[in-house]
């Protein structure tokens, strides 16, 4: 079932909008999207810049410990198998380079007799020593307390080949407190902590501590990946399931980087400022639609609801249609005042040919009412001769036959006195049309002093005049048979007759006169012989109403019937009378 509010002009006129307006929105939804990515990316983009600023001095100490291990491991080559000169070499690295706590060189065998402290250790059992065993590169690590300072240090490991042959490595050892980061921030915000991690993920380097800082790794996030060789941003959980932001920067590829972490700020929340942000386009579309409804409203919608008010009320009759005057759309643009200039038109041709057609129809009425009632006034002047010449008339058929001609006439002048009384001259009331009929025909020919008991009930029954003229001759016809054949019942009781019409469907009607039997009438003028003329008749009325006529008779009774079947009006009406 189709809602009627959907169908409505505006209702259609703000979907095609909506949907003519939907690539504009979309574009505006595209680049608020780009606007919101370039802000998020140079967002990260000034994080890692405050990352790479704070691990500059740290970054440059990593970098100094690798590259002076590399040049050591070159420098040693000739005199590794000079302990004396090895270890002098380590010793005045050490004192050019107060940062450091310890330089030596771990042969492949895990012993280092070239150290600056010139000292054989043992060094076997370091996890240094057996990393490099298995895969020699360039490596930071971290222990509590080193075997040879006892310290906590942050160990530098290069790797030293002899024509590649893997030879030994080079130990630079690094107190953490000379290179553990205190950045001072001047810009408000500043991050939860700071930290340097090898290339397998391990924590180096954390202000607050390193148990405190692997809780601020973040989580599900494995950190050896390639992807994480490069300076990069990320939203993630930290361990503790708190939201971070972390900005990563490798200090060596593969060896060791940074890790900045930050707090999700509300102007910075990247769900906020993407609502907010992605409001605004659909606001522009929103209020884009309404300013397009409005004008479409202006220019064309309201012009054609003030059309459609006039057409309605001109169409249902109203009298509101005399309060819209001509140009009720003059501001309207041109195709909609032409509209109305033509309907305006159509409704003064209307208006002027219903007029002519209302006058022409009352003067056909009045004509019709005119026809009828001189047809009325004359068949009334022959009744009335006829009458005059019953009462000239010595012989009593003579009288009869007068009086039967007389009362044909009399039914004929009824209807057309019902025709010129009724206000639709195409239909008659049956009710109304054989009450007179019956009256004027019972009330001359019934004697008044046998008391004779008249019972007539007819339905409401409306009949056109091609069945009216038939039935009331009928009627006639079958009152003159009745009051023939009239009697005294034998339990003495008043002679009687019934006149029925009754309807038996929406399509069909029975009329019915019956009349009680016995005693003749004396007071009677007694009727001559019958001719069968009035059975003819009888029988000719009912054929031109579609039905044929049905007699019951007793010695107590005797009743005509017809069932007469409705119809509409006929051309050939005049044919029945």
């Amino acid at each position: 079932m189709r809602a009627p509010f959907l169908e409505s002009l505006g209702v259609r006129v703000v979907a095609l909008l909506s949907i003519a307006l939907l690539p504009v929105g979309l574009i505006a939804l595209y680049q608020t999207s780009n606007v919101l990515r370039q802000a998020d990316e140079l967002s990260r983009s000034v994080l890692i810049g405050f990352t790479l600023s704070a691990t500059e001095t740290q970054s440059d100490l990593i970098h100094e410990g690798f590259a002076a291990a590399r040049v050591l491991g070159g420098a040693l080559l000739p005199i590794r198998r000079d302990t004396d000169a090895c270890s002098d070499l380590m010793e005045g690295f050490i004192r050019s380079h107060p940062a450091y706590a310890q330089a030596s060189f771990v042969q492949d065998d895990g012993i280092s007799v070239c150290n600056s402290r010139n000292s054989p250790t043992d060094l076997r059992q370091s996890a240094t020593y057996r990393a490099m065993r298995e895969e020699p590169r360039r490596r930071l690590s971290t222990v509590d307390r080193g075997r040879i300072t006892g310290d906590s240090v942050v160990i530098i490991a290069q790797p030293v080949f002899d024509e590649l042959k893997y030879i030994g490595h080079v130990s630079l050892s690094l107190p953490r407190e000379n290179v553990q980061l205190d950045p001072r921030f001047e810009e408000e915000r500043r991050p939860v902590t700071l930290l340097t991690l090898n290339g397998r993920g391990e924590v180096m380097l954390s202000p607050d501590g390193l148990d405190v800082g692997r809780q601020e790794l973040p989580a599900y996030r494995d950190l050896t990946s390639f992807l994480y060789r490069r300076a990069t941003s990320f939203e993630a959980t930290n361990l503790r399931g708190e939201p971070r932001i972390y900005t990563m920067v490798p200090i060596i590829p593969g060896v060791a980087f940074a890790i900045a972490v930050w707090r999700p700020t509300e102007e910075n929340s990247p769900s906020l400022v993407s609502r907010a942000a992605l409001a605004f386009p659909l606001l522009m579309w929103l209020v884009s639609l309404v300013v397009a409804y409005f004008a479409v409203h202006r220019l064309v919608i309201r012009h054609v609801r003030t059309l459609r008010s006039k057409m309605r009320a001109f169409g249902s009759g109203s009298a509101r249609f005399s309060a819209y005057g001509p140009g009720e759309v003059s501001r309207a643009p041109a195709e909609l005042r032409q509209m109305e200039e033509t309907f305006d038109g159509m409704v003064e041709r209307i208006t002027r040919d219903t007029a002519e057609l209302e006058n022409g129809l009352h003067e056909k009425n009045v004509l019709l009412k005119e026809v009828h009632h001189r047809v009325k006034n004359n068949l009334q002047l022959i009744a009335s001769i006829m009458n005059m010449e019953i009462r000239k008339a010595r012989s009593p058929e003579t009288r009869f036959t007068l009086k039967r001609v007389q009362d044909r006439v009399l039914g004929l002048a009824t209807v057309h006195s019902n025709l010129y009384h009724t206000t639709r001259l195409a239909a008659l009331r049956a009710d109304s049309l054989l009450d007179d009929i019956l009256g004027q025909t019972l009330r001359s020919a019934l004697p008044s002093e046998h008391g004779v008991n008249v019972d007539v009930k007819v339905d409401e029954v409306v009949l056109y005049p091609d069945q009216a003229v038939p039935l009331s001759l009928l009627a006639t016809e079958a009152a003159t048979n009745a009051i023939k054949y009239l009697g005294r019942p034998v339990d003495g009781s008043r002679p009687w007759i019934r006149v029925r019409l009754d309807r038996i469907d929406e399509r069909n009607v029975r009329f019915s006169m019956e009349n009680s039997r016995g005693e003749p009438l004396d007071s009677r003028d007694k009727a001559p012989d019958g001719t069968g003329l009035g059975n003819q008749l009888i029988s000719a009325f009912a054929m031109q109403l579609g039905s044929s006529p049905r007699i019951e008779e007793s010695d107590e009774s005797y009743c005509l019937s017809v069932d007469i079947p409705l119809r509409g009006f006929a051309a050939d009406a005049d044919e029945a009378l």
